[in-house]
């Protein structure tokens, strides 16, 4: 079994008990009935950005469709007038799409038919406006 962390301990009675929070199989994705699903140790340390948004801003975001097949959008509660830098991590942490764009009404709509299935993480940025969240993308 893989581990990322967890205690051991050994029982009064001799039982051996470890406790850990990982996985038996490997890092990466299971499509089951057309839905695809999104394993591994990454997905934890990318929670740390995502707890963030609460304090970097003011504007609360609404990601849709998530999961998503070629378009994802991202709804703001405040207009945002400046460029919004757009910027996606793959499972490893490699930046792998980057543009930046202009919401228009409030949206801010990416085009990512390019990417294969699996989970990503989205950071999005622009003067006093910072944003992260995971999506998933499906075939």
């Amino acid at each position: 079994m893989l581990s990322a962390q967890g205690t051991s301990t050994t029982l009064s009675n001799g039982v051996f008990v470890s406790q850990t929070i990982g996985q038996q199989s490997v890092i990466g994705n299971y499509t089951k009935d057309g839905v695809t699903y999104g394993q591994g140790f990454q997905q934890s340390a990318w929670s740390k950005y995502i707890k963030q948004n609460d304090a970097l801003s003011s504007i609360t975001t609404t990601t849709y469709p998530n999961p998503f097949v070629q378009t994802i959008n991202f709804q703001f509660s405040k207009p945002i007038t400046d460029l919004i830098s757009v910027m996606v991590f793959d499972i490893r942490g490699r930046l792998i799409y980057q543009e930046s764009k202009l919401a228009v009404e409030n949206i801010l709509t990416i085009e990512l038919p390019q990417l294969a299935s699996s989970n990503y993480l989205v950071k999005l940025s622009a003067s006093n406006y910072t944003y992260y969240t995971q999506i998933l993308k499906q075939q």
